[in-house]
């Protein structure tokens, strides 16, 4: 997947904390919730809510038209259900999400993609969420069954999170520790659970 970089902001920087959130969705996240809840550690402690930052694009003729981004958190179907996606035309939504879907998630944006197929969902998760129990992984096959692309967030895309959502333009995107491995690994248990029948 290619990803265009963002040029500067010309606003001043602003500094906030999300929680509690002033509303739903908020259109950054601070430098620290970033690195806090997106580092792909494949257990990280405290982190027990799901952060998700979201892209729509409405695909015409060849062409990428941008319609909105934002960042939710603990929200799945409400990222499709803020915007007002006109029924005659196509879009492209990607998430960025600091943990891959619940069963539940999964099964209410399974039955929103069966409803609305002029949207196109690809989601990219930092880290796998109960990837050992079987409900959850079957939320995740279900999810690829219903047309979604599902896949583990790279490096790349992760530092162009960094460039989009995070509310520091100044500040270069910093590689952690083990985001290539880690990156690596969870890829190849995705791919298990996904292969399986």
């Amino acid at each position: 997947m290619q990803h265009q970089r963002r040029g500067p902001r010309a606003r001043p920087r602003q500094r906030f904390t999300p929680v509690p959130w002033p509303r739903n969705p908020v259109r950054w996240l601070s430098l620290d919730y970033f690195y806090f809840h997106f580092t792909n550690w494949p257990n990280p402690k405290g982190r027990n809510g799901c952060y998700l930052c979201y892209q729509v694009k409405r695909t015409q003729k060849g062409l990428s038209l941008d319609v909105g981004t934002g960042v939710f958190e603990n929200e799945t179907q409400q990222a499709f259900l803020a915007q007002n996606l006109s029924r005659e035309e196509k879009y492209h939504v990607t998430w960025f999400m600091s943990w891959s879907p619940c069963f539940q998630c999964a099964r209410q944006v399974v039955a929103f993609l069966r409803d609305h197929k002029y949207v196109q969902l690809s989601i990219f998760a930092a880290r796998l969420y109960y990837s050992r129990s079987p409900q959850y992984q079957q939320g995740l096959r279900s999810l690829q069954g219903a047309g979604a692309q599902v896949a583990i967030m790279t490096p790349a895309d992760f530092a162009y999170c960094w460039d989009i959502f995070v509310d520091d333009p100044l500040q270069p995107f910093r590689y952690w520790k083990g985001i290539y491995i880690n990156s690596c690994s969870l890829s190849k248990s995705l791919e298990d659970i996904l292969r399986a029948n």
